[in-house]
């Protein structure tokens, strides 16, 4: 099972650059991603790439048509992210969408933004697609 970071979706959907075409590659390998991934994706289309609700909502609306199974964050994955936050030094966000990855089932976790090849708890791998 593969799922990914909002950093991914991001590139996916930026129509820019080689990453884009890497990443929408990756898209097209995840199981499922975390609701958390469609509100990041949500916050920094519209403060970092300044566009608009309507657009937004179009590109969200890709996103969960690429990859229809959305996990919500439950309140075990809280305790979970907390777990994962301290004992691999991660911010409390990115443990968040390690929590759901786990509860979901994922080996794979592609992310640009953590460390590649850390194993999280005998189970998920973080993998840097853009290495």
């Amino acid at each position: 099972m593969v799922t990914l970071d909002s950093n991914v979706a991001i590139y996916a959907f930026s129509e820019v650059g080689a990453k884009a075409a890497i990443a929408a590659d990756v898209i097209g390998k995840a199981d499922f991603i975390s609701v958390q991934v469609l509100n990041e994706f949500a916050a920094v289309a519209r403060v970092k790439q300044r566009r608009s609700w309507s657009e937004i909502a179009e590109k969200v609306a890709d996103l969960r048509s690429a990859v229809p199974r959305v996990l919500p964050i439950a309140p075990e994955a809280n305790a979970e992210a907390l777990h994962i936050a301290e004992r691999y030094r991660l911010s409390f966000y990115d443990a968040l969408m390690l929590a759901v990855a786990l509860q979901g089932g994922a080996r794979t976790f592609y992310s640009e933004d953590m460390q590649h090849g850390l194993l999280i708890d005998d189970t998920l791998r973080i993998v840097d697609p853009f290495r």
